[in-house]
């Protein structure tokens, strides 16, 4: 008798845990197809006009924006990528190696992380640890 006592007590426990389950399920499934709405239908209260009047979202942060108004105008177009590189470092000290990755988007990222290696043990640049990146700096 004592064990089928203890069998329906862990079947109830189980089904209550089975029902709470279920109702977080459904909880994030709500919360999904709202988010996914939000996404899908634009904002019916704004007119295309009023749309077309807000500013632009910045993408550039303030620091970056500073860093370019200091930039030197390069006057060659036939540089390799290592005096490319250079000239971006010296223009921008500081500059993470990770927005060189953006710079120069049509070189693999392999090469340019070697490159960069390379320039660093060198002497021509220094890398300094940041995070999960490194901060570049003209030598």
């Amino acid at each position: 008798m004592f064990w089928f006592i203890v069998l329906l007590l862990i079947l109830g426990a189980g089904f209550y845990i089975y029902q709470k389950l279920v109702a977080i399920e459904r909880e994030i499934r709500a919360e999904q197809e709202a988010e996914e709405s939000s996404l899908e239908e634009p904002d019916k209260s704004m007119s295309d006009e009023a749309v077309d009047d807000l500013p632009d979202p910045q993408i550039v942060s303030p620091e970056v924006e500073s860093m370019i108004e200091k930039v030197e105008p390069v006057a060659d177009g036939d540089l390799s990528l290592e005096e490319e590189i250079l000239l971006a470092v010296k223009n921008l000290p500081g500059l993470k190696q990770t927005e060189i990755y953006s710079s120069f988007s049509d070189v693999n990222r392999k090469r340019l992380q070697q490159l960069l290696k390379d320039l660093d043990s060198e002497g021509k640049i220094k890398r300094e640890k940041q995070g999960s990146s490194y901060q570049l700096y003209p030598v």
